[in-house]
């Protein structure tokens, strides 16, 4: 469906839902998700902060939106390049996001370990696909598992392992820029790329 098609109150709806989950990041940068409060974001964006909980129930949420478009954003990155190429894509984009906003992905990591950072009622909308990546995109949610997994079962690789290796892989996303503070880190994708080296050659041979 082009945007042309969309009625001025979807656009409205998912212009401002965008909105708030831009502005969101941008104060992530600047202080922890503790430090910010929806009174906040709410003046930023000169709404109420009623208005704020009609599109999010809590910050948290706004934090597994991102992850959700986030996940919608590399499907359709991924989708015409082979598996194997497809999981250096994914964690090259990775790094970039963390190391340009490495706070949100504290956050992220944090928030997983704490509540879980479940989907629950968290829905992207048409509209919001299509102002955010275009018409083009037939993707409605999706999460690491169903990023990586699809892409193991089109690689020679035994079906006792995937489950090994896709664990392994999940690992590495999350816990290695955790190590970023230490003072000989190098680049999050550097090593990013030498563990995914280690787990293809040696558990996958391929």
């Amino acid at each position: 469906m082009p945007l042309t098609e969309l009625s001025l109150r979807e656009k409205k709806y998912a212009t401002q839902k965008l909105k708030i989950l831009d502005t969101f990041n941008v104060k992530l940068k600047q202080k922890s998700l503790a430090d910010i409060s929806v009174k906040e974001i709410a003046q930023t964006l000169k709404i109420s902060e009623m208005t704020f909980f009609n599109y999010f129930k809590s910050k948290s949420e706004v934090l597994v939106y991102f992850i959700e478009l986030w996940n919608l954003e590399m499907q359709l990155k991924i989708e015409t390049i082979p598996p194997k190429e497809a999981i250096y894509l994914i964690f090259e984009e990775t790094a970039t996001l963390i190391e340009d906003n490495p706070r949100l992905f504290m956050e992220i990591v944090s928030s997983m370990a704490l509540y879980g950072l479940a989907k629950k009622d968290i829905n992207i909308g048409k509209a919001e696909r299509i102002l955010r990546f275009g018409s083009n995109l037939h993707y409605e949610t999706g999460g690491f598992r169903e990023l990586i997994l699809p892409l193991l079962e089109q690689m020679s690789i035994a079906e006792q392992q995937k489950q090994l290796i896709y664990t392994a892989l999940h690992n590495t996303c999350f816990a290695t820029p955790l190590l970023m503070k230490c003072s000989n880190f190098g680049s999050l994708k550097e090593h990013y790329f030498e563990q995914i080296d280690f787990v293809l050659k040696e558990f996958c041979h391929v």
